[in-house]
């Protein structure tokens, strides 16, 4: 069980380490890298000594992200010693890939803000009411009186714009706005970042030409889903979006995207309107947000369709 700590406790704890790893989860999303390097560039201007390993693949489309080059991958097999890990935007242990194997910390922080963290580190700060980490980072800023430069505000902007599905999702809040608002003072391109983001490279978009066939409906029409077969996945290929079409369909409560990645191992990931998907997400090892959440069923894919679509069924 993590021992929950203050902003401040939170900040001092980062100041008082002189070598730090900052680590993304597994499948990094805007708030992840946005939120994990503008800390990084902050820490660094500190004199701490910094490693940024994320464990996957990083979707082409982050690239403009200010520090994007030094995200890493840990090496299998290799070992390093550090004073504290910060896990950033993880709600537990295994999504960090071989970082929980490479690293030996001295201390584990975890920053999160998703509501099934599962407390996993040595301390936590987590917020459950934030749109995203961006919104703790700039708290942590705020509180902590650290300066922000352009680098670093377009770091948070890009982790809040893009966990709030550009300020669309139900997670937006006031202080999701306010926080953005300042983010723009110092010099933050929105129109830029949102360009950047939108960007598909050619091999998505014929992926999801194959795939969009796939749409079905259940439940009456609340429940719409998109699935990659195992002879269409490609690991190389980003997909993330793509559970976006079936959630914009009229009268759709529920989209989800099957992802078959091996045989036996389903991905899953799921959007709602109304329904707690994080409970669903929970049940089958999983986590996330009522709105947005995900999980891997250790089952072909057409098993794990039946199991979580009878799940969700009991709750549209």
């Amino acid at each position: 069980m993590s021992k929950e700590l203050s902003l401040q406790e939170t900040g001092a704890m980062l100041l008082t380490a002189e070598k730090i790893v900052l680590c993304t989860h597994v499948s990094p999303d805007g708030d992840t890298l946005g939120s994990t390097l503008g800390l990084a560039r902050f820490l660094l201007a500190q004199g701490k000594q910094v490693t940024v390993f994320c464990d996957d693949i990083i979707n082409k489309s982050f690239g403009f992200i200010p520090g994007i080059e030094l995200c890493e991958r840990p090496v299998e097999g290799s070992k390093l010693q550090t004073d504290l890990l910060v896990v950033v935007d993880a709600s537990s242990f295994d999504r960090v890939g071989l970082v929980s194997e490479v690293v030996e910390a001295k201390t584990l922080l975890n920053i999160d803000h998703h509501i099934s963290n599962e407390r996993f580190a040595d301390y936590l700060y987590l917020d459950a009411k934030a749109a995203a980490v961006g919104e703790v980072m700039c708290d942590l800023f705020m509180a902590m009186q650290w300066p922000f430069d352009k680098e670093i505000a377009t770091c948070f902007y890009t982790a809040i714009s893009t966990d709030c599905g550009s300020f669309r999702y139900a997670n937006t809040t006031p202080k999701t706005m306010r926080d953005a608002a300042k983010l723009l003072e110092y010099g933050v391109q929105p129109n830029e970042i949102s360009d950047a983001l939108d960007v598909r490279s050619r091999d998505t978009v014929e992926l999801l030409a194959k795939v969009l066939p796939s749409l079905t409906f259940a439940y009456e029409g609340k429940i719409a889903y998109l699935t990659i077969t195992n002879d269409l996945y490609d690991k190389d290929v980003q997909t993330d979006s793509f559970v976006s079409y079936p959630r914009y369909i009229e009268g759709v409560d529920v989209a989800i995207m099957f992802k078959a990645v091996e045989s036996a191992v389903t991905r899953v990931s799921m959007r709602s309107k109304s329904v707690d998907v994080s409970a669903v997400a929970v049940a089958f090892g999983g986590g996330g947000h009522l709105r947005a959440a995900g999980c891997t069923i250790y089952a072909p894919v057409e098993e794990a369709r039946t199991q979580l679509l009878e799940a969700l069924g009991k709750l549209v």
